[in-house]
Formats: structure tokens, sequence, C-alpha cells
């Protein structure tokens, strides 16, 4: 137990005196959250340009109907209106300036008065199609709301049955995966940098000198990864809070262990990359690809549910994909278990597997490489008295 304290102690006075190896838990995932956040987080009304050219009221009813829609989840309108006439119109859709044009025609109110059919006019671009299908959907949600308000006579019955507990926001489901890649890259980035500063102050060799185990020093070192892995993670959950309102805090005692069992994992990971490669910026960068490939493969940006063949088994094998869905699970209160596949008792075997097996060939790489083994070592302290 002394020696655990010491080395911990020497761990913690490392890392204060060069903080860089704190970097990479909390810039790397920013950036990526940041990234989510302007790509996903910011829900922005799509433009149209309205040429209303009816005679009648209708077309202005249709109008009002359309543009005040708004999205079940951020309450903000579909679409945001600007008023044209056809030239203006095509002006400010050429230039790039509006998401498309809707054009009311004369005999908009006319037509549907007399119970003949009308037509409208809607021009956009789909070269995007997502937007194409954001742009046409939100429209008929438009157009059926109308005739629901505007012609009560007709029957129009729409049933609808959600397949899913409840609807979430596709960036605060993103927000909760880079909380947990944050904890398991700044883990990562710790135990690598402390032994790469360890290498280049030359005091690793003291190690093949002791005369007892060095499992002590090797559960110190996992023991500091996880606080530095601990220290990125919250700073993740800040802007998480701010930027979506999730409280990662309110879900803590679920998460935590979940956090530990993989940090054991990931950590032991690393340890045998830096220990098997010898140049930092290769283990480093082994390390660090791995861990996003394997946040990727988990889940992090759509549900492992879309997965097929080869990519479902290869999400299945990860101990990160368990995790990240009991840390969902958690959070949301909602199952995200994908019908069984990624069912709690499943992950906590697998999850702990991984941490068991890597662990403890980590550990004899760690003891081959720094130990020496106790013949070694016994021989060199004989030699050591012997010239004393």
């Amino acid at each position: 137990m002394s020696l655990f304290i010491q080395e911990l102690k020497k761990l913690l006075v490392l890392t204060k005196a060069d903080p860089k190896s704190l970097a990479a838990g909390i810039i790397a995932p920013t950036i990526i959250l940041v990234i989510f956040a302007l790509t996903f987080g910011n829900f922005v009304a799509l433009k149209l340009a309205v040429v209303d050219d009816d005679a009648g009221n209708l077309g202005t009813a249709f109008q009002e109907t359309v543009f005040s829609q708004t999205s079940p989840l951020s309450g903000e309108p579909y679409f945001e209106a600007i008023e044209a006439d056809a030239d203006e119109a095509a002006r400010l859709y050429e230039q790039g300036r509006v998401n498309g044009i809707l054009t009311i025609p004369e005999d908009f109110s006319e037509r549907l008065t007399s119970g003949a059919s009308a037509q409208i006019f809607y021009a956009f671009d789909n070269y995007n199609t997502d937007m194409a299908k954001n742009l046409r959907l939100y429209l008929d949600e438009g157009i059926f709301a109308f005739y629901q308000s505007h012609m009560p006579g007709m029957e129009i019955e729409v049933q609808r049955e959600y397949a899913v507990g409840a609807q979430l926001d596709w960036f605060a489901i993103i927000a909760v995966g880079v909380f947990m890649l944050a904890f398991l890259m700044g883990s990562m980035f710790n135990f690598l940098y402390l032994l790469n500063k360890e290498r280049v102050y030359a005091t690793l060799s003291e190690y093949r000198l002791a005369p007892v185990s060095l499992l002590p020093t090797f559960a110190a070192r996992i023991v500091v990864a996880l606080l530095a892995g601990a220290l990125g993670a919250g700073v993740n959950a800040l802007l998480i809070l701010l930027l979506t309102g999730v409280n990662l805090a309110n879900c803590l005692l679920a998460i935590l262990p979940v956090l530990l069992v993989l940090g054991v994992a990931f950590i032991s990971f690393a340890a045998i990359v830096s220990l098997t490669v010898r140049k930092f910026s290769g283990a480093a960068m082994l390390s660090m690809v791995t861990a996003v490939v394997a946040w990727f493969l988990s889940g992090a940006t759509t549900s492992v549910k879309y997965a097929t063949g080869v990519l479902l088994d290869v999400a299945l094998a990860l101990p990160s994909s368990y995790g990240l869905s009991q840390i969902r699970a958690a959070v949301f209160s909602v199952d995200q278990s994908v019908g069984g596949l990624l069912a709690a008792g499943k992950g906590w075997l697998v999850m702990g597997a991984y941490a068991i097996v890597l662990a403890t060939v980590a550990w004899f790489v760690y003891r081959k490489r720094l130990g020496g083994g106790a013949p070694m070592r016994y021989a060199l302290l004989r030699r050591l008295r012997t010239r004393a």
C-alpha cells in the first residue's frame, strides 16, 4: 500500500507539473462536441420565398398555416417566410439566399370555394437529400393543417403511432456519447503521456532495481489515468449542460460504474500500446484513433440497430457499445438496448471480460518491460553491494 501511495503522489505531481497529459480529454472531445453542435444542434428554420398571387383570402390563410407549423422537439417554426414577387423570388433562389419558392396562384381561393382542386407551385433545390426530405414533409404538415382548419367537410383522419418511448434530440444523444469519449480519451492519453515523460526523464530504469512487485505502481497509474479522464469528462459535461440542458450529474451513480469498467479496459489497451510501441507519437496516434473509431462503431451518431452484417457484428463485439447504451438509458430514461441486443446483463459480461483480459495482459507487459524480472534485480543488487 505504501508503494501505491508513493507512486500515486509522484504521478499526481508529474501531472500537475505538466498538465498536457489532461489535454486530450478536454481539447479533442470539446472540438468534436462543438462541431456536432454546429452541425446537428443548430436548428434553423428553412427560408422560403412566398409569392402570393391569390385574389381571395384563402391564399393568405394557407400561407399563415404553413408558416405556423413548429418542430415538436424545439418548438421552432419549420419555415421562415420571405415575401417577394416572382422576379425577386427567382433572384433570391438563384443566389442561394432561400431554400425554395412557394407560389400561390391567382385562382387558389376561387377553385377551393367552388369545390374544385387547387394547386400551389413549390420549387426547391434537392442537392441535399435530407434537406429536400424536410422541405417536402414540412410543407405536407402545413397543407394538412390548412385542410383541417378551412375544409372541415373533408374526412381526413391521421393516426400517429410512435415506435419508441420518447422523441429525443439528435444532438443531445450525440453529446452524451462525446461525454463518454472524453473520459476514455483523457484516461488513455494520461497513461501514455506520463509514461513517456518518465522515459524522457530516464526514471523508468529505477523500476528494474525494485526488489518488490510493481503491481502497486501499475494500479496507481490506472487510478491517476481514471482521475484525468474524469476531469476531461467533467469539463465536457458542463458544456453539454450549457448546450443541451442535459444534466449528467443527475445520473452519476448509474454512469460511474460503466465508466470505471470501460476506463480500465481502454487504459489497459493504451498501456499495452505504450509499452510495445516505443515512439510516443505512434503509440498516441494508434490509441486515440482506436478510441475514436470504436466510439463511432458503437453508435456514436446513430443507433446500433441500423447496423447490419459485419458492422453489427463489430458493434456487438465492442464493450463501448454496451457502455454507451447503458449511459444513454440512464440519462434519457429510455430503453437503449436495441431489443435486447445490448442488454445490460450481456453488456456487463462483455465490458467486464474486456477489462479483466486487457488489464491482465497490460500488467504482464508492464512487468516484463519495466520489472526486468527478480533474478536481474537481485543480480544488480549483488553487484552494487560487491562494488561498495
